[in-house]
């Protein structure tokens, strides 16, 4: 891969992507946690989209190290 600013505008956009998807998956899994009445991972999960959207480096990058995506039928990562 080269290091045009092309390939960098690319990058950036995977990592728009991934953080946009990460929200989704938290935004979801806290809708579903508030209907099944698990007040406290509720919290935890509204704690984690607002550290998400405070867009604080340190924390992003401990959630993301934290909470991955389940990728199915997609072959493991060494």
């Amino acid at each position: 891969m080269s290091n045009s600013p092309a390939s960098d505008t690319i990058k950036t956009g995977d990592i728009e992507s991934a953080d946009e998807t990460l929200k989704r998956m938290i935004f979801f899994t806290k809708r579903e946690a508030e209907k099944d009445g698990r007040v406290f991972c509720a919290y935890l999960l509204d704690l984690a989209l607002n550290a998400l959207d405070e867009d604080s480096k340190e924390m992003n990058m401990a959630l993301k190290a934290k909470i991955t995506p389940l990728t199915v039928g997609m072959p493991a990562q060494d």
